[in-house]
């Protein structure tokens, strides 16, 4: 296999990680974030930022009016999911520890692509080790729940209403970060560029988070260390790294950016050590190990057939698998 063709098999995963390296840092910031300022704040604020920039930086705004015109269901359905996937989370974020919120949102995250996949892409089919690697996230992840319950995470005992509203709120982020996979993935095999999609994409975020902040009257004071806070989270955070995961998602299977957010888990808790209201908790070590090594099963798996397709693109399975890269 030339080098050119192994380095195309790499850009899609090695652009994933280098979003999970900055969301896993940004995970623990907005987890202390919002401890004083509503998710909806923060959101609102971040994302009109980030909406303004791509939108204003596309030089043919002609061009993304048409493929909107063309692809709209999925433009409309990459909204909704986007906008879903981050107010929940930042939700999430006020009950449970980063690295325990994003455990039990990525535990999830396979089982729940690889359900979607039979109607979304069912051209595409889970791999046996995909399907161990999934299983074994959502064992571990039901085992981070229970340490939760026990009161054995890094916040301590947490009141059962405020559990189950985590739970939500970590289960409505896992089905939308999968539909935020799907649509892009769909938008990218139908022509629309990355810049076009992040050009379009928060349109529904930021309206619903300004419904939010007016009905709850949860506006914060635009401090300068607020406004600081925001910029980073916008230009980094969004901006940034979304870039970085748009390109990545093209690139790649659904299943295995699926899988690769798992990497989000230890960086995760080894940051949140900077933060000085949590203590860490061993359980939620075992959960992010047991998490991590799941995820790298399921991504060898499909590394595997991948480099194989490579080299015999005759065969069935690997040549589905090259036509939807």
């Amino acid at each position: 296999m030339s080098s050119s063709r192994r380095f195309a098999l790499a850009a899609g995963p090695l652009l994933v990680l280098g979003y999970c390296v900055i969301n896993s840092t940004k995970s623990v910031f907005e987890g202390a974030l919002v401890q004083d300022l509503s998710p909806e704040f923060i959101a609102f604020n971040s994302f009109l930022v980030a909406q303004a920039f791509y939108f204003l930086t596309l030089r043919d705004k002609r061009e993304l009016r048409d493929v909107i015109r063309r692809c709209l269901p999925d433009v409309v359905m990459l909204n909704l999911s986007t906008a879903v996937c981050w107010i929940a989370v930042l939700y999430a974020f006020t009950v449970f520890e980063p690295a325990l919120a994003n455990s039990m949102i990525i535990g999830l995250g396979p089982a729940v692509t690889i359900a979607l996949g039979f109607k979304l892409r069912p051209g595409t089919k889970a791999l046996p080790l995909e399907l161990v690697a999934a299983g074994g996230m959502i064992a571990a992840m039901v085992y981070l729940l229970v340490t939760a319950y026990q009161g054995e995470s890094a916040i301590g005992e947490v009141p059962t209403g405020q559990l189950v509203f985590g739970i939500v709120m970590c289960v409505l982020t896992t089905i939308s970060l999968s539909g935020v996979t799907y649509y892009t993935k769909r938008l990218g095999d139908a022509g629309m560029s990355v810049r076009q999609m992040m050009a379009s994409r928060f349109v529904v975020l930021v309206v619903a988070t300004f419904v939010l902040l007016v009905v709850r009257d949860s506006f914060g004071p635009y401090s300068p260390g607020n406004v600081g806070a925001i910029l980073a989270i916008s230009l980094v955070g969004v901006i940034i790294s979304l870039y970085l995961l748009q390109q990545g998602i093209v690139r790649s299977e659904p299943i295995t950016v699926s899988l690769l957010f798992g990497t989000n888990l230890a960086i995760t808790y080894v940051v949140q050590y900077v933060d000085p209201r949590l203590h860490q908790s061993q359980d939620t070590l075992y959960g992010v190990l047991a998490i991590s090594l799941a995820m790298c099963l399921g991504t060898w798996a499909r590394w595997r057939v991948g480099r194989r397709g490579a080299e015999k693109p005759g065969q069935d399975v690997p040549a589905r698998a090259e036509a939807n890269m």
